[in-house]
């Protein structure tokens, strides 16, 4: 006997909610390259979506895995709405492979080094994924970050 789940087959129920996931992702993906032509950001893509530009150059010191990091940012929703922001909270300090910030931050963050000015697009499964924040930030949100790296220690 096969068991019915609102009438998708358990064995195609994994099947329809990957078909599902893969669309929702599609759609995001859409409407970040939407969000990027309309600011003209031309951002780079890593292989796991995360787009990001570096705004200002520096020389200084890299950031590698494990490295105590200190940033000045603005956190805020494709639509425009700022989330959070080192003006109103302060200079956010964490260290890169060991934090619960979002994964795409600290993947972008792992492309940057000291002193350089970047843009960060992280898709919502970088991000806060399908619960949001809880706070400021809804469920299934890209996140648009304007950053500083204003310090690295490794």
């Amino acid at each position: 006997m096969v068991q019915k789940n609102n009438g998708v087959e358990n064995g195609n129920l994994k099947d329809a909610l990957i078909t599902q996931n893969r669309q929702l992702i599609f759609e995001e993906m859409e409407l970040i390259d939407a969000f990027s032509e309309r600011y003209h950001l031309n951002p780079d893509t890593t292989a796991t979506g995360l787009r990001y530009k570096i705004i200002e150059a520096s020389s200084g010191k890299p950031v590698r895995l494990m490295s105590d990091v200190t940033i000045s940012y603005t956190a805020s929703l494709l639509n425009g709405d700022v989330c959070y922001s080192s003006d109103s909270t302060g200079l956010l300090t964490f260290t890169i492979g060991q934090s619960d910030q979002p994964s795409g931050l600290q993947e972008g963050i792992l492309k940057m080094k000291e002193g350089e000015k970047a843009v960060l697009i992280v898709p919502s499964y970088l991000a806060y994924g399908i619960t949001g924040d809880g706070i400021c930030i809804p469920g299934s949100s890209s996140i648009y970050y304007e950053l500083k790296l204003e310090k690295v220690k490794n």
